[in-house]
């Protein structure tokens, strides 16, 4: 049969249509704006029609190749503005290359019949080396001990009371007293140039949309006075909003008391950046956004209802 640009439904096909664009897996679409999740851009993720028509990506992925090719597009989102070039690097090389000759030649390919399986498998998971002193595990083994021996002289018809124990201290007594503001929200963004950015443009004007009080803690979190300081104002918050595009394992430590305080919490993530395990029971506070201006709607879509439901209970 000879080849018609007629529709299914009896419409013809125009160029401006775009319905010839493929289909690819890293093309994502949220409040009607398109973005590429492999985006080489720090700010810019969003993709116009003819990027996509002109990408040479769905025929990369389109054969086998080897599981140690990492991709990403240098792009400019809309038309006529730019050209598209694919970035294309070797995870087990750690170098750039810049036609899969590279790739044929080498002695360490490894094929996979989907590469896009492997790259997602990868933004999935993340390793973690975390050197636990041995001090420190003698320490946790003998607070175990003790809680044991402690729980053999408790009448098993005895309900312990439950306490709210400051981590910090050892006598477990919180020195900050904080005081619960309906409506603060607390942002924990440490101070560089692409977060002051992300503040400014996204985080802070969705949270004032809000009609929420936003404080910021922008210092580095690696010492007991900013993570108790840290830990006084999400007492003190109704909301709570963090990243863990660049985050460590205090950071991940927050995370667990925001959960355990029971406060709102927004955690920011670029759908480009490897996904942290140990936050895998936190999944649903996860945002995860490839633009900057899809953080307003996010950050909007996931708190309005908790403020409104937070109004009518009174707190």
């Amino acid at each position: 049969m000879a080849p018609t640009d007629e529709h299914p439904g009896g419409g013809k096909l125009r160029e401006e249509d775009f319905l010839s664009v493929p289909p690819c897996p890293f093309r994502r679409v949220s409040f009607g704006t398109s973005f590429c999740t492999i985006s080489t851009d720090a700010f810019i993720a969003e993709v116009d029609p003819l990027t996509c028509l002109n990408c040479e990506v769905p025929e990369v992925i389109r054969h086998p190749r080897c599981r140690f090719l990492s991709l990403g597009t240098e792009l400019r989102p809309f038309r006529g503005e730019g050209k598209l070039v694919v970035a294309m690097a070797c995870r087990e090389l750690g170098i750039k290359i810049y036609n899969l000759n590279t790739c044929d030649k080498c002695r360490l390919y490894s094929e996979v019949p989907s590469v896009v399986d492997e790259i997602k498998h990868r933004r999935q998971t993340a390793d973690i080396k975390l050197e636990i002193p041995p001090e420190i595990v003698r320490e946790v083994a003998s607070i175990v001990r003790q809680e044991r021996s402690r729980d053999e002289f408790v009448s098993p018809a005895e309900e312990p009371s439950f306490e709210l124990r400051c981590w910090r201290f050892e006598d477990g007594q919180c020195r900050k007293v904080p005081v619960y503001t309906r409506g603060k929200a607390t942002v924990i963004l440490t101070k560089t140039e692409r977060n002051e950015e992300v503040f400014a443009r996204t985080i802070r004007p969705a949270l004032k949309e809000l009609n929420l009080t936003v404080y910021r803690i922008s210092e580095e979190l690696d010492n007991e006075e900013e993570l108790c300081r840290a830990c006084e104002n999400i007492q003190e918050s109704d909301f709570v909003v963090t990243s863990i595009d660049e985050w460590n394992s205090n950071m991940i430590f927050l995370l667990g008391l925001v959960h355990g305080f029971g406060r709102r919490l927004a955690v920011l993530k670029r759908a480009n950046v490897a996904a942290v395990p140990l936050v895998e029971m936190l999944s649903h506070c996860v945002v995860e956004y490839s633009s900057l201006p899809e953080i307003i709607f996010l950050l909007k879509h996931r708190f309005a209802p908790l403020v409104k439901h937070s109004q009518e209970r009174g707190g």
